[in-house]
């Protein structure tokens, strides 16, 4: 057989062998996330929204002007996903639907983990990134939770994979696709700015050339325009909406740790970063990947480890001014944790033990899903659902409720729709609407300027709905004491019942 006949046999034998195994990743990685989306909408009606979900519902619910009034007063972090959720509620209500547009973002986050792993390193990696990243606990977590949060990973694991795009090939196109998914991830949640800030670090000691360079720096310029509103927001509101941050500890801190490698304890925590250690060790001995390109193997691992730290540094580098530090806020870390744990464990050797040690992370992590599913692991969750149907079940006509938190009535206005009872109360704060409705003032009022001698002297009985009222020292606030004054200066404390979370229902009547 002549050279130039055999070379042919062989690049058609090469052509379908990568064909068939492209088919095949496909595959797996198709079942990864049908994995993933089970673990993400099973249970997912189980728990009562807590009052960061009931605001975002009642946000999404506002009219447009109230709508834009609300995101430029307070609520303009997370605003694309306000918007996407006011599109959302127009085809459902219920707890699981409301909470299924977070878990769509999770799931397609699956299978960009993957073409993430795959551009940085190889398929292998890939495929073991995507599959720890499905079973991981604190996504499954916020990914049946009505908040940005996993719209925010969605988005900044997109941001990373245009990104390497756009290094190996600066087109227009990759360059706009890297733009829209950055922007759109800052507008999801402010701190995707801080990966921004470690793209930029991580090109320059990559040291592209100049077409790359031409092309990441107009995206970023691009970035930064479209960035002004939110800067000119955060530069007059500060730190406000999150003033009750406390400061971060060596305990909040290892607890970060834990959640951000599945919540599995310890063990887990010490997997992670002996694999996240094989990574460096071995990636780096390597002057590139599977295909040789300059963004692969020692550039990825530098990249992600970049990723990994730098959001978290700087926070705590912040915190010592003015406490920012939040694990949910840096959610979007756990991508790059997943990605250098697959890169680790691609090198070990023989195959079979490889295999085990991603069984046993799995296995871990899965377990620590189970655990979440009867229990939240970062949240003390307020059993809204029961504490409203307490309240209207036992409410008669003409019965006022005023709310110790302004945002609490959220919640309870959720869950209250329904119900017949809602027309025996009147709220009576916050109240800026007719009582009945809500308006953007209600989201920022406080029960310090409610005039309770009024409201008692107007109603025989009072309701007083209390949660988040209590310090980190574990006391009443100052605000509870002076509600609860008032209110039994003229009246009698008739009930008082605790619910989950903290909240607690008192019932004021006259002498």
């Amino acid at each position: 057989m002549r050279p130039a006949a055999l070379k042919a046999m062989l690049d058609v034998a090469t052509t379908r062998a990568r064909s068939f195994v492209s088919i095949s990743a496909v595959g797996i990685v198709s079942v990864i996330t049908v994995a993933g989306a089970v673990l993400r909408f099973l249970h997912i009606f189980r728990k009562s929204f807590w009052l960061d979900e009931g605001v975002s519902v009642a946000i999404a619910r506002l009219d447009w002007l109230n709508l834009l009034h609300i995101l430029w007063r307070r609520e303009a972090n997370m605003a694309l996903y306000y918007g996407l959720l006011r599109i959302w509620l127009h085809f459902g209500h219920s707890e699981a639907y409301v909470r299924g547009l977070s878990a769509v973002f999770s799931v397609g986050a699956i299978p960009v983990v993957y073409l993430l792993g795959r551009k940085l390193f190889n398929e292998k990696v890939g495929l073991i990134a995507a599959s720890l990243f499905a079973v991981h606990a604190w996504q499954v977590r916020y990914a049946q939770e009505a908040r940005s949060y996993s719209l925010y990973v969605l988005l900044t694991a997109l941001s990373s994979l245009f990104l390497v795009k756009v290094l190996e090939q600066p087109t227009r196109r990759n360059g706009a696709a890297y733009t829209a998914a950055s922007t759109l991830a800052i507008y999801s949640h402010f701190f995707a700015v801080l990966l921004i800030v470690v793209q930029c670090a991580a090109v320059y000691w990559a040291g592209p050339d100049g077409a790359v360079r031409k092309q990441f720096w107009r995206s970023v310029k691009i970035i930064l325009v479209l960035f002004i509103p939110l800067a000119v927001f955060i530069a007059s509101r500060g730190a406000g909406p999150i003033a009750w941050i406390s400061r971060p500890n060596w305990s909040a801190l290892h607890e970060f740790a834990l959640f951000l490698t599945g919540n599995a304890g310890d063990l887990l925590l010490v997997i992670y970063l002996l694999c996240c250690t094989l990574a460096i060790v071995g990636w780096r001995r390597k002057q590139g990947g599977s295909a040789g390109t300059p963004w692969q193997g020692r550039w990825a691992i530098s990249f992600l480890l970049c990723w990994l730290s730098a959001p978290v540094l700087i926070t705590l580098a912040f915190s010592l001014a003015r406490p920012v530090f939040l694990p949910r806020y840096l959610l979007m870390c756990a991508t790059p944790l997943v990605l250098l744990a697959a890169a680790g464990l691609a090198q070990i050797r023989p195959a079979p033990l490889m295999f085990a040690a991603v069984a046993l992370m799995i296995a871990l992590s899965a377990k620590s899903t189970a655990a979440y599913y009867q229990a939240d692991f970062d949240l003390q969750r307020e059993d809204w659902r029961s504490a409203t149907e307490y309240l209207l079940s036992h409410s008669d006509p003409g019965d006022a409720v005023i709310f110790h938190s302004a945002q609490a009535r959220m919640p309870f206005e959720y869950y209250a729709e329904s119900n017949p009872g809602r027309q025996n109360l009147m709220v009576a704060f916050p109240a800026h609407g007719n009582g009945r409705e809500l308006n953007y003032r209600d989201f920022l009022a406080n029960a310090k300027n409610a005039n309770i001698a009024e409201i008692a002297t107007r109603n025989e009985r009072v309701w007083l709905v209390l949660a988040h009222n209590h310090l980190p020292t574990g006391s009443a606030d100052t605000t509870t004491a002076s509600l609860q004054e008032s209110l039994s200066t003229s009246d009698l404390l008739l009930d008082r019942q605790q619910f989950a979370g903290g909240i607690a229902l008192e019932l004021y009547g006259r002498r």
